[in-house]
């Protein structure tokens, strides 16, 4: 929840103020060892600010297992190009994933970088 104080920010203000670039991200859920998609799976992209979830994406997948085009607050592209912080240029998300048939895949961690897309392969398996 947001501050009316303009001088004070909450975790999430400034988590955004401090991630200005936008990164994708993939998910390709499959069960069988990768083998068979899983269509209507719900996937869920988060991060934890203390004891709060904040969910940055919610979605279904589709007849190939796939959701895209996820766009993900991301820290500055020019961090990746300096000595200094090209070793924490990545910001880390938490990926759940739910079907009713399978296991729930919950706290997959997905690291996602400005202006390139990431893939994350989720394989479930029977509940």
């Amino acid at each position: 929840m947001a501050s009316n104080d303009p001088m004070r920010k909450d975790p999430e203000q400034w988590f955004l103020d401090a991630h200005p670039e936008r990164g994708t991200l993939r998910v390709q859920v499959s069960t069988g060892r990768g083998l068979f998609p899983v269509e209507g799976a719900r996937v869920e992209i988060y991060r934890n600010f203390g004891p709060e979830r904040t969910v940055f994406y919610e979605g279904v997948t589709d007849a190939s297992g796939i959701v895209e085009d996820i766009r993900l607050p991301a820290l500055p592209a020019g961090w990746s190009q300096s000595a200094e912080t090209a070793g924490i240029s990545g910001t880390v998300y938490q990926a759940a994933v739910r079907h009713p048939r399978y296991s729930t895949v919950e706290g997959r961690p997905v690291t996602v970088f400005p202006w390139i897309e990431t893939i994350l392969a989720v394989s479930l398996e029977s509940a």
